[in-house]
């Protein structure tokens, strides 16, 4: 088995996020010493380092000769080849400057408090609205400035040069910034505004009341203003160019009103699963703890996707339909519309048959997500380029897109594990077509993954003897009971992480699903659920036997003495108990 890290990147990455959200919104706000709740979620404060930590910190010698300059586009060059370990590989010429004198260009971002910049992040673009993107983990560079009589450091509000030492995460390392999962750390630093000519500029959007000058500065308008309004067929030929595609029929545009619009997702939820396949369905997701017994699932999954979806293109990607309530002037609309496009020439453009096929049949849960993460992965990425080339911040779907009221709240798990695609697509995209390169996408979509591990590990993707699952037949369970299941399907590695955190943050226990190999479960009309999964190796079995026993009490557990099997029951205690005897005698 492989070494493990207590902490994943994958949950870095979304700490960060949040992190710096938080970070806005306090920001923001008037500042009140006196709450002790701020109702935002936040990362925990860094435990101050030991004193053995602090004298190697200090002890480490000072470089010698000029800094070398190194910016975001080297740093972005580093990879994750598994989102579940944080273990990273960096350019040489990123290793090389390991314990060598650096200096960067970035925007200065809190780590704790606006207050001290003592300890602070830096990043490649301001963050100063909420509809801006987080940045990725190789864009936060964690810096510790050095002492020089100051108590704090002021906050600097303009493109900063920071010049000091850069240690690279390794293992081994002892730096408390390094115990956080930051990669990368500027140390015994100094930070003072840049005055060189190509200073970094806050992109159109942007709006700074707190700064007029550095506003005007910037050559940004006195108010946030539109995107200038432009014509969805203006936008075909550039996302074409910028997605290396042909346009071999026009595209005609209408819209939707609102209430079409989710006709047309119900037709499509509806879709997934033949007539009377839902009921089953719902209490499979029941039992497994994804929904509520009170809520009807479809209703719950068309408010999830009313929530990021303003419209669709047709199979044939010559007819798209929008939300015609939407403001294109938007961006953060205008790239949604740019994510449809670009699929409906996808559509022109490739045989999409296999994915559709994964996309609409649900009774393979793993195979949907991945089929959606690589497609989502594909068209993220054109929004990225379009967002890039046009000098726009990515955005993230904002209130604009949830306005449709009556829908019951998804449970934690669900949500979790439906917005799966969105945020682990780009992920895996970014590992094999970085820069966006057309035929490195277009090689995705011509074999793309089939399960969600391959998702999470890129680095299984095109290595049969990792990424292929064990096969369970549908019918491993007719025979263990007098009456067959009424339901079956497979889960695959994403779904089985979310059952195991139990409505819960992800991330603690992202490790104990590792080594996933296939699945399949049953479930029978009384309410019983059984799922045979597959691991990797023995070890793997069991350290997913204990988490397991461990986080989900309300299943019976089962794993027998050197085997790569682990069974999970759920359902009413007396069935459990029973079909246990079966499984275990």
């Amino acid at each position: 088995m492989s070494p493990r890290q207590p902490k994943s990147a994958a949950a870095f990455v979304s700490l960060t996020a949040l992190a710096l959200l938080a970070m806005l919104i306090v920001w923001m706000q008037p500042q009140d010493t006196t709450r002790s709740n701020t109702g935002v979620t936040s990362l925990p404060p860094a435990s101050p380092p030991t004193l053995a930590e602090t004298k190697a910190i200090e002890s480490t010698p000072t470089p010698t000769g000029p800094p070398v300059r190194i910016d975001f586009k080297l740093l972005d060059e580093t990879k994750q080849p598994d989102a579940r370990k944080m273990e990273v590989v960096y350019p040489s010429a990123l290793e090389e400057l390991d314990g060598r004198l650096v200096e960067l260009v970035a925007f200065m971002a809190p780590f704790e408090s606006l207050e001290d910049m003592s300890e602070c992040l830096m990043l490649p673009a301001y963050v100063g609205c909420f509809f801006c993107a987080p940045p990725s983990f190789t864009q936060v560079v964690f810096v510790r400035q050095k002492h020089d009589g100051r108590p704090k450091k002021p906050f600097i509000e303009a493109p900063s040069l920071v010049t000091g030492t850069l240690r690279l995460l390794k293992p081994g390392s002892s730096d408390p910034a390094h115990e956080m999962e930051m990669i990368y750390v500027i140390t015994d630093a100094t930070v003072v505004p840049y005055d060189g000519s190509n200073a970094p500029a806050r992109v159109p959007g942007h709006w700074q009341k707190e700064n007029p000058r550095a506003a005007a500065d910037a050559g940004l308008p006195e108010k946030p203003q539109p995107l200038p309004p432009m014509k969805p067929e203006d936008l075909v030929p550039v996302i074409a160019k910028l997605r290396g595609l042909e346009i071999k029929k026009p595209i005609k545009f209408t819209t939707y009103t609102p209430a079409e619009l989710e006709s047309a997702v119900e037709v499509r939820i509806n879709s997934r699963r033949a007539a009377g396949g839902w009921a089953a369905h719902q209490r499979v997701w029941q039992t497994l703890g994804f929904a509520d017994e009170k809520d009807d699932l479809r209703l719950v999954l068309r408010g999830l996707t009313l929530q990021r979806v303003i419209g669709y293109s047709n199979a044939a990607g010559d007819h798209i339909r929008y939300n015609g309530d939407l403001q294109l002037t938007q961006p953060a609309t205008r790239l949604e519309l740019v994510k449809v496009i670009a699929e409906a020439l996808l559509r022109q453009n490739l045989d999409l048959r296999h994915l559709d096929t994964a996309l609409h049949g649900d009774t393979n849960t793993d195979a949907r997500l991945a089929a959606t993460s690589v497609l989502q992965g594909d068209l993220m990425t054109t929004a990225r380029l379009f967002a890039a080339h046009h000098r726009l911040r990515d955005p993230t779907p904002n209130a604009s897109f949830a306005y449709f009221g009556g829908y019951p709240a998804a449970k934690t798990a669900l949500l979790q594990l439906e917005t799966l695609p969105w945020q682990m697509g780009p992920f895996f995209t970014e590992q094999f077509a970085p820069n966006g390169e057309p035929m490195a996408l277009n090689d995705l979509l011509k074999k793309p993954p089939t399960t969600t591990a391959a998702i999470i590990h890129p680095i299984f993707h095109g290595r049969p003897q990792d990424c292929t699952p064990v096969e369970v037949a549908s019918t491993f369970a007719d025979a263990l009971r007098d009456s067959k299941p009424i339901a079956t399907g497979i889960l695959g590695e994403a779904a089985l992480l979310v059952w195991l955190e139990n409505n819960s943050e992800l991330g603690p226990h992202m490790s104990a699903a590792d080594g996933w190999r296939g699945d399949r479960y049953a479930f029978w009309q009384d309410g019983t659920l059984l799922i045979e999964t597959h691991w990797l190796d023995e070890d793997e079995a069991a350290e997913f036997h204990e988490a397991s026993t461990a986080q989900r009490p309300d299943f019976t557990v089962i794993r027998r003495a050197n085997s790569s099997i682990v069974h999970l029951i759920g359902g009413p205690e007396a069935k459990r108990a029973e079909l246990q005897k079966r499984l275990q005698p």
